[in-house]
């Protein structure tokens, strides 16, 4: 009966002490190259307890005590938060100056005072009769590195840390004023960790509660959120955000959000601003559906799926026939000013738009394989450098792969589709607006034997990669 009472005693406490023990995360971003991406802010929510916390770096580390008290994320050597506190200077990292806001919440002399890390005090400024409320500072650092500020009253203190990459007039901290800041309740007021890594949350939390994670990182001035991560957490985990950063962007227009809501990254090239994936949606921008169909028409829209796989589409794109992608409207201006299938605000590109392209990158001598203008080879400029089949042959597609899309247009051998699949690796087809007539429209492609791209006629019947141009 004694063991019998034991075994009941230590099954009760065995997922209890599960339940109170801590748990770290650790958060990294990676671009989809595995190229380190520093994260600017964590979104952290538990979807089963309701609760969301946000760390913001040079904080990548939190650990989850799982307590009763709910005081939000705080650093345990830190004292209470409605007494004093820096918030997080912006910007971070700052080029030579910055800007801080100090709350404090109790009126009377407060010390200012920046070390580098080596300890070394490189300014420090007297506030000698600060008032309840916040305060803003704006600080100068003659040269770059990594610097701790620490604010200190009456034997408490709070610090953060502060990444100086440009070089700034002098070192100083200067006070602009009283701040406007937004009122918060104990539950959601923020601390900073003294170390910069490490935060602590005592928001409820339990072994298997269903988590999500959402990654924010600021590149070239451009906000991108990462992959959006949601499991049933337990042990302490390194979890890894991803992101899709893009490169030369479209000035004021990075990425395009089609109805479905599918969200693609923009590339410039020359005047022209494109997708730099192919299209996805289900649905013209009215919402009219696009029906999948195991039959063909000229006249009627539809959709296919490369290798009739849905899980291609997502890296592939839908293929559309021509009358999907223009929803039967022609032209061969520049621009054709045929929305089609396009999002709004876009269109399907006309022949003389595809030569518009072709031939700004024709011009640039970076991006021709062999250097000699006469060969035209800027296939592999424009070719992504996943999916194609491999070529023997020097300049094509297919030869070295990785060597491919310096123009950054990344285009992907989806094939074709129509009444059964063909080209699935070895051709990236796009359809233009321009008809040719009645069953035949132009079409512009790569494929992995050659080193060109060329523009020919097709049947409409066939369904084709679209990629859509920004309006003027």
């Amino acid at each position: 009966m004694r063991n019998l009472l034991f075994s009941f005693f230590f099954a009760i406490l065995l997922p209890i002490s599960m339940m109170a023990q801590p748990v770290t995360l650790v958060f990294t971003g990676r671009d989809v190259d595995d190229n380190y991406v520093q994260l600017d802010r964590v979104e952290i929510s538990n979807m089963t307890k309701f609760w969301q916390e946000t760390i913001y770096w040079p904080d990548t580390v939190l650990t989850m005590r799982g307590g009763d008290d709910d005081i939000g994320i705080h650093d345990e050597e830190t004292v209470e938060p409605s007494s004093l506190r820096l918030s997080q200077n912006n910007p971070n990292p700052f080029n030579g100056v910055t800007d801080v806001m100090l709350t404090v919440m109790d009126a009377g002399a407060v010390v200012l005072e920046i070390t580098d890390m080596n300890g070394r005090v490189v300014v420090t400024a007297h506030s000698p009769s600060l008032q309840c409320g916040a305060h803003q500072f704006r600080i100068s650092l003659s040269d770059a590195g990594t610097y701790v500020m620490t604010a200190r009253q009456n034997g408490r203190f709070s610090s953060i840390k502060m990444v100086n990459n440009g070089i700034g007039s002098g070192n100083r901290i200067e006070y602009v004023g009283v701040a406007s800041v937004e009122t918060k309740t104990a539950s959601s007021i923020q601390m900073q960790s003294k170390s910069g890594t490490r935060l602590v949350t005592n928001r409820p939390f339990d072994f298997g509660d269903m988590m999500e994670y959402v990654g924010i990182a600021v590149v070239n001035g451009i906000e991108y959120e990462g992959q959006v991560i949601r499991q049933a957490q337990g042990q302490d985990t390194a979890i890894k955000i991803v992101f899709r950063i893009v490169e030369n962007p479209c000035e004021g227009t990075p990425t395009l959000t089609d109805i479905d809501g599918n969200v693609y990254p923009t590339i410039a090239i020359g005047n022209q601003c494109w997708m730099k994936e192919n299209l996805r949606t289900t649905r013209f921008a009215d919402s009219t559906e696009i029906p999948f169909s195991s039959y063909n028409s000229s006249t009627v829209p539809y959709r296919y799926m490369p290798r009739n796989s849905a899980s291609m589409v997502p890296e592939y794109g839908y293929l559309y026939n021509w009358s999907a992608a223009t929803r039967n409207v022609a032209s061969t201006a520049n621009p054709s000013n045929v929305q089609g299938i396009c999002p709004t605000g876009w269109h399907l590109p006309s022949d003389t738009e595809w030569s518009q392209l072709t031939g700004y990158v024709f011009r640039q001598s970076q991006y021709l394989c062999d250097g000699i203008i006469e060969n035209a080879y800027i296939g592999k400029a424009l070719a992504d450098t996943l999916g194609w089949r491999e070529s023997p042959g020097a300049c094509t597609v297919g030869n070295d792969p990785g060597s491919n899309n310096a123009t950054l247009f990344s285009a992907r051998p989806a094939g074709s589709e129509c009444c059964s699949s063909f080209y699935f690796s070895e051709a990236a087809v796009f359809w233009s607006t321009a008809s040719s007539n009645e069953y035949h429209a132009k079409i512009v492609h790569l494929e992995y034997y050659s080193p060109w791209m060329v523009s020919e006629s097709s049947n409409k019947i066939y369904a084709f990669s679209v990629r859509c141009v920004k309006d003027w």
